[in-house]
């Protein structure tokens, strides 16, 4: 019996309980789940395509309970990147262990920011300005595909200026750097989003690209030659190939209502292209295809999914295949580090320290690239920077809970400088080598899920600005 052979029957064995030579579907995707990776992932699913019960029919809820032998389990096993395999094995970016403990504590984190009502939705267009503004959820997804998520995240939204990043990547995979910084800078701009005075330098060069003119005019880059349809289509197959094949929706009411009320952005356009500074037909035409893709719809377990790949170095979590660069990534996150919280964003880097983008509607998505992962928020309240109440507090909350700040608390003392007032945790990661992959996976958090259900029982319900 080779290595391999002696693994797999220690796996089969491990979860063949009554030693009878055949597993039920539930005992493997059991502790799959409890690894972080779901029924749902379509690695998974993959792996399970030929399964058949007694009727013929796959397995499911409303179906027989389905067996599988061991020769089938082994199949099962090395299907694909070998994902079943090594979630059984505990070779995942997490540990099944260390993501049950980190799924308890964003149960926890949720249960406290829950009852947070500060803030209020975008007010600026329709379709912001009527959002429930009780919509609150939390995703995170790992490089190996491993999801924990709790609240509201499958309700889709648009994605707003978190598309900006993506938008950077797809140019700077294009073009190169020094092509794309010839059109757009990477400094901050010292002002709002969309201040006219301030986003463009001397020369009418947009300072960076997570400004609204620096986003016009790096979208502008993104198959330039081409009609506006073909390039639509490249960019939403980037954000489908990031996604796990999950392709994003189209808001088209948010888009006529950004297009509607654009006129500042159109007159960032009209600025850059008096100067030559925009690689467009027309300020028109450039201000429009920013808005469709600002109105691109995704939920925070996509988008999740979307960050994973920039802290994964550019490889998409469910399928391994590389998206960008390791280069573009490390450039992208650098600017996301330092302008990518609006006017908060010297803030945001003070209190959390990790590179994030948010978006007016509500949501913020932070990568921990030391960790290969990614955490999206979404609840609709803003704060006066156009950043999500909720979402900066959770983020607050998840770097110090497991001391993820880069840079406070650093050396011998950082053990002891722990909040009081915080559960200890003891979060260990263990992160080798760069895979591909995702999953879908809930670990139960017990005692946090019943505490979460009694905040929402609780909770009462309450009573612009330009993407």
């Amino acid at each position: 019996m080779d290595v391999s052979e002696l693994a797999h029957r220690r796996l089969f064995e491990s979860l063949d309980k009554d030693a009878d030579g055949h597993l039920w579907t539930w005992e493997l995707l059991s502790p799959l789940g409890r690894a972080g990776i779901q029924p749902g992932d379509p690695r998974v699913r993959a792996a399970l395509a030929d399964l058949r019960g007694p009727d013929g029919r796959p397995p499911g809820i409303d179906t027989q309970p389905v067996q599988i032998d061991y020769q089938r389990f082994v199949q099962i096993a090395q299907h694909g990147d070998g994902v079943v395999q090594r979630a059984l094995a505990g070779d995942l970016a997490v540990s099944p262990s260390e993501f049950a403990e980190l799924s308890r504590g964003i149960e926890r984190i949720y249960a406290d920011v829950l009852p947070n009502q500060d803030g209020q939705v975008a007010q600026y267009i329709p379709t912001l300005k009527n959002a429930d503004p009780e919509r609150f959820g939390i995703a995170i997804c790992t490089a190996d595909g491993q999801v924990f998520e709790v609240g509201d995240t499958q309700l889709e939204f648009s994605v707003q200026s978190t598309s900006k990043p993506f938008s950077y990547a797809m140019a700077l995979e294009e073009l190169g750097a020094d092509e794309v910084h010839e059109w757009v800078g990477q400094e901050q701009s010292g002002g709002t989003f969309n201040d006219y005075k301030l986003s463009l330098d001397a020369q009418r060069r947009p300072l960076n690209p997570m400004i609204n003119a620096g986003a016009i005019a790096t979208l502008a880059l993104v198959d330039s030659d081409r009609d506006d349809s073909t390039r639509m289509g490249t960019v939403k197959r980037t954000w489908t190939a990031m996604m796990g094949g999950r392709p994003p929706g189209s808001d088209v009411e948010t888009f006529l209502a950004e297009r509607a009320t654009g006129n500042g952005n159109r007159g960032l356009a009209s600025l850059m292209a008096a100067e030559n500074r925009l690689k467009a037909p027309t300020p028109e035409q450039a201000a429009e295809f920013y808005f469709q893709v600002c109105s691109l719809g995704v939920d925070a377990s996509r988008l999740a999914a979307a960050g994973a790949t920039l802290a994964n170095g550019g490889v998409a979590p469910y399928s391994g295949e590389r998206v960008f660069s390791q280069e573009t990534t490390g450039r992208v996150l650098s600017v996301m580090g330092h302008s990518g919280m609006y006017n908060d964003s010297g803030k945001f880097a003070d209190v959390v320290g990790l590179p994030a983008k948010s978006g007016v509607s509500g949501n913020v998505m932070m990568v921990v690239p030391e960790k290969r992962m990614a955490v999206v928020v979404f609840s609709p309240r803003l704060d006066e920077a156009g950043n999500s109440v909720r979402g900066v507090e959770v983020c607050r909350r998840l770097v110090n809970d497991f001391g993820l700040h880069p840079y406070k608390g650093l050396g011998a003392e950082r053990a002891r400088q722990k909040d009081a007032n915080r559960p200890a945790v003891a979060f260990r990661f263990a992160f080798e080598g760069t895979r591909g992959g995702r999953s879908g996976g809930a670990a139960s958090a017990g005692n946090d899920g019943a505490r979460v259900a009694a905040v929402k029982a609780d909770r009462k319900p309450s009573h612009g600005q330009q993407i």
